[in-house]
This record gives structure tokens, C-alpha cells and sequence, in this order.
């Protein structure tokens, strides 16, 4: 029997068939309803109709049942336990390696650290669109190394995308699919104090929980309607008179500009890396000062951002003044760019 380009043809040797998309040499290339392609001999075919532009699409007269695909995941449980724990937790980790030649290269792992399986996608996004890295299942309490990107390509404008269907054998709670955007950070990938040791891996890793959600996030995305909520209970808490402190005096408290433009004439040719660390440099030499003239009170003004600035300073003075206390200055001169310090 003789196929063209089109002929609507079913399988002798297993359910489904399809439509004849190439013939090359003598195997013929089926496309099933599914889309995908399936190579086939000539002897394993049978025509059931005209082309694909004459005829209706081919359907299959039964569902498939036990076939010997691969991908095909069998989930009866014949256990009487019911798996009804729906705590998910996926992680990201990410590992420095040393290569010979003086480049730092990083492997990107995908944890399942729960008792879910996972079907998922895995791509990374640029200027130049998606490009597919992985696909598959990772099954439970294990990982999969996803892929391996250079410190130069961490400075490029990309992101990785991760698409995530959970589910478990037998009876179980579903948990609705994630897809999570990992967008690089070269400053934060790249500074060792992020890297931590951990139980997934022997080496100190930089983790992301793709599944827990943090307070910055939080404040990060807040827009619309919760955004003007936030906004207008930050307004309140300002103009309520203090009725037990004292206004301090206006020599009391100093006001510092951390933006970068403030403190350098030309800083076009720096790096992210570079004027942080400029800024920082400037707070800390200033809030020494502050403490030694004995003022009350200073205000950083970081601007909103990214919210890198604002966690550094932060993170400085919980690490080297865990005496002194700070909170958001107020919002109502400053928005969220700014941060009083006590002294």
C-alpha cells in the first residue's frame, strides 16, 4: 500500500493513528491528535480515508488503555493510606563552579522537596524570546539539574521560567500549578554571604523557595486597590499627633540622599555591583559620624527601586548596631524611600 502527504492512517500495531505529515525513504511520520509526530513503517499502517483536506480528523475509536508509551504514568494506588498532605515545597538552588580557566560558572537545580511529583517545564526567557531548556517528572523528596549559565550571562537581561503540575498516586488533595520567573540578579547571585550550607547539597548553595511567598515580594507586587489601601494606613499612622514624644529639634536630626546620582558626578561606567557598594560605603562612614556628634535621629533616603538598597541597609544595621532601632521615615515626605535610624 502506497501513502501520500495528508492520508488519514491508523496504527496496526497499537490504538490512534492520525495524518501522514513526510514520508522519508520508508518510514512514514504520523501526526496524532496530540500533535505529536510518530515515525512508522509502511506495514504498520492502514488508510482509513481520504487526505486530511478532504476528510474529517481521525479520532480514536477507544481510549488508550495500558499502552507501552513511556511517558505514560500509571497512578492507582492499591494502598489503603490516602495521601491528603498538600504542603508543597519547590526550590531553586543554585551552585558556583570554578572552571580551569578562571570563569565562574553556576548549575541550577530543581528541588521537590515534598510529597508531591511534579511535571515540569523548564525555559529560559531574554530579549530574544523563550528558549526551552528541560521537561520531565521529578518525583518526590529528589532533583534535577536543569542547567548551567556563565557569571557573564548573569549580567544579560534574562530570567528563568519554571511551570509546575503537582500530583500524587492514588487519592490526594490537588494543589493548583505554579509557574514561578526567576529573574537574575548579578548582584545578589554573585555575593558569597548568600551562600549557605544546606541538607540538599554537600557544597553552600543560594536557595529559592519558588513556593513560599516573603514580605518583600509581597510589598513589591502590592498595586491597585491594595497598593492605595497600604497607602492610606501609612498616612494615618503619620499624622496622628505623638502625644508621648516630643518633637525633636530640627539640629537633631540629619537627612542623608543615597542615590548614587547625589554622590558621584559621573557613574555611568560603574556597575550595580560597584555604586552598592559606594552607597553603602557612604551610610556607614555617615551613621558613624551621626553617632559620634550625638544625633538623634538620621534619614536615609534610598528611593523605592528594587528594594536592594533599602535590605542592605537593613541587613548592616541588624549585623553592626544591633542596638539602634529604624523604621520606614515618614511617609508622607518620603513615600517608602526612606529610613530613619534612632540613635
Amino acid at each position: 500500500m502506497s501513502f501520500i502527504v495528508g492520508d488519514l492512517v491508523k496504527f496496526l500495531n497499537e490504538v490512534g493513528g492520525g495524518v501522514v505529515t513526510r514520508i522519508e525513504n520508508k518510514t512514514v511520520y504520523v501526526q496524532n491528535e496530540d500533535g505529536f509526530e510518530v515515525p512508522s513503517t509502511i506495514a504498520q499502517l492502514l488508510k482509513v480515508g481520504g487526505t486530511h483536506a478532504e476528510a474529517t480528523p481521525f479520532i480514536m475509536s477507544k481510549p488508550v488503555e495500558n499502552n507501552n508509551n513511556n511517558d505514560y504514568i500509571d497512578l492507582t494506588d492499591n494502598s489503603e493510606e490516602d495521601n491528603y498532605d498538600n504542603n508543597v515545597n519547590i526550590l531553586l538552588i543554585l551552585i558556583p563552579q570554578h572552571k580551569k580557566n578562571g570563569k565562574i560558572f553556576y548549575d541550577f537545580f530543581l528541588v521537590n522537596d515534598c510529597s508531591y511529583n511534579i511535571m515540569y517545564v523548564a525555559g529560559i526567557i531574554s530579549e530574544n524570546g523563550f528558549c526551552g531548556l528541560q521537561a520531565g517528572m521529578l518525583e518526590n523528596d529528589s532533583n534535577i539539574h536543569l542547567t548551567e549559565i556563565s557569571d557573564n550571562n548573569l549580567k544579560t537581561n534574562c530570567s528563568i521560567r519554571l511551570d509546575i503540575i503537582f500530583f500524587k498516586k492514588g487519592n490526594y488533595l490537588p494543589v493548583e500549578p505554579l509557574t514561578h520567573i526567576l529573574k537574575f540578579d548579578e548582584f545578589y547571585m554573585t555575593d558569597p554571604a548568600n551562600y549557605v550550607a544546606n541538607q540538599y547539597f554537600d557544597k553552600k548553595a543560594l536557595l529559592y523557595n519558588i513556593t513560599k511567598k516573603y514580605l518583600l515580594t509581597e510589598i513589591e507586587n502590592l498595586t491597585g486597590d491594595k497598593q492605595k489601601q497600604l497607602e492610606k494606613q501609612k498616612k494615618k499612622i503619620d499624622v496622628q499627633p505623638s502625644k508621648q514624644n516630643k518633637k525633636p529639634i530640627e539640629s537633631d536630626i540629619e537627612e542623608v540622599d543615597l542615590h548614587i546620582e547625589q554622590l558621584l558626578d559621573d557613574f555611568k561606567s560603574l556597575t550595580a555591583v560597584e555604586m552598592l557598594d559606594i552607597q553603602m560605603r557612604h551610610f556607614n562612614n555617615t551613621l558613624e559620624k551621626a553617632i559620634r556628634s550625638r544625633k538623634k535621629r538620621i534619614i536615609f533616603i534610598h528611593g523605592v527601586g528594587n528594594g536592594r538598597l533599602r535590605l542592605e541597609i537593613q541587613r548592616a544595621l541588624e549585623k553592626n548596631h544591633k542596638k539602634l532601632r529604624y523604621q520606614d521615615a515618614s511617609f508622607k515626605e518620603y513615600g517608602y524611600g526612606a529610613t530613619m535610624v534612632i540613635l
